[in-house]
């Protein structure tokens, strides 16, 4: 099925979840895109599969090509991923090596989110939300990425404008 644009507009962007635009009663369905947004395989095109056209901080040569990424579906119906908005790099935070990819792509997204309208990063000890805590990159003391690079987008980001 093609991404459909399932946002909900005049809603700030921003949070750890598109929480604001659930409704309670709202059916899962209005909230699935189908599949990944064009913003989303854009970014995954420019930035992963190719070096970016803003390359600071440098990407480092030996960064994969083709990590495993998930995109679409996601795990739950109020999230970013069912969205289409949303991408996981998988890249370990314990495993030396990957970690340094991980780090890098963490920076690069902050340092140049308005590129792709990139709301919001977390990747290991570390989060970044475009309207938390002043824009400010602050720590995290979940588990739960510690073997990928969440990145997502915000509505804007996902049309791809």
């Amino acid at each position: 099925m093609p991404w459909k644009d399932v946002c909900v507009r005049g809603v700030p962007a921003g949070g750890k979840v598109r929480e604001d635009d659930i409704k309670s009663g709202d059916a899962p369905s209005a909230h699935d895109a189908g599949g990944p947004s064009p913003g989303i395989l854009n970014f995954i095109a420019k930035v992963i599969a190719q070096d970016p056209s803003q390359n600071t901080p440098a990407k480092p040569a030996d960064f994969p090509q083709t990590p495993h990424i998930d995109t679409y579906p996601g795990r739950g119906n109020a999230d970013v991923h069912f969205e289409g908005r949303a991408a996981d790099v998988f890249l370990s935070f314990n495993d030396p090596k990957e970690s340094v990819w991980g780090n890098w792509l963490f920076d690069w997204c902050v340092a140049n989110c308005q590129t792709f309208s990139i709301q919001g990063v977390i990747y290991g000890n570390r989060q970044w939300f475009s309207e938390a805590h002043g824009g400010q990159v602050t720590p995290r003391n979940d588990t739960g990425h510690m073997d990928h690079v969440h990145i997502e987008l915000n509505c804007d980001g996902a049309v791809g404008s």
